[in-house]
């Protein structure tokens, strides 16, 4: 019998993307014939997603207030997507098809796959353009491609990291305030989910 995921914890979904897939559902839903009694659900997580949507705006502003109360609506709303979930997955049956017309994911068992070491011996660097910094680690063994982030100090609960990703062992970051010290960290990426992030490393841009 299939089954739908209903893990919707930060781990699984960031604020971005579970505002997306409340969205994917909520439009799945929506007049879909297998699920004809779910209307009031449905008009119930649209209005959950405009107000979780709505203090996210407001989060930007980096008030701490807007923070907590995001968090409470982001709370509100997963209750919402998980009450619904397992209302759709009795309705279906364990049917596959009708699940995945409802805009779930459906769960899968967990596959092994190998975790990743921690990258090693960053290193940051001014670019020789102003506002870049250069930075490069060790090669990690079985690593597909790496991950850095990096955010501006100093680090607060409303600090949103900036990700990119690139297959060398080095990269430039752009665009950077000059004058401004930010903190970076590297891991490395597979088929597992979870990061080794490295050791936090800081540096002033030029």
């Amino acid at each position: 019998m299939a089954k739908i995921s209903l893990n919707f914890s930060q781990n699984a979904y960031s604020d971005a993307s579970l505002k997306v897939k409340a969205s994917t559902v909520a439009s799945a839903l929506d007049g879909n014939e297998y699920f004809p009694t779910l209307k009031d659900n449905v008009a119930t997580l649209r209005v959950k997603i405009t107000t979780f949507d709505d203090f996210l705006s407001k989060m930007e502003s980096g008030n701490k207030q807007w923070t907590a109360q995001k968090n409470v609506a982001r709370a509100d709303l997963t209750d919402t997507m998980t009450d619904t979930g397992r209302l759709v997955q009795n309705i279906s049956k364990g049917d596959e098809v009708i699940l995945l017309s409802s805009g779930f994911d459906l769960y899968r068992k967990p596959v092994y796959v190998e975790i990743l070491d921690q990258v090693y011996n960053v290193t940051v660097k001014p670019g020789k353009i102003q506002g870049t910094l250069v930075v490069e680690w060790d090669i990690v063994d079985h690593a597909h491609s790496y991950e850095v982030r990096y955010a501006r100090l100093p680090i607060t609960e409303s600090t949103v990291y900036t990700i990119v990703t690139t297959t060398r062992h080095s990269i430039t970051l752009e665009e950077l305030v000059q004058g401004q010290q930010y903190v970076i960290q590297v891991a490395g990426v597979n088929s597992d989910p979870h990061r080794a992030w490295s050791i936090e490393v800081t540096s002033y841009v030029m």
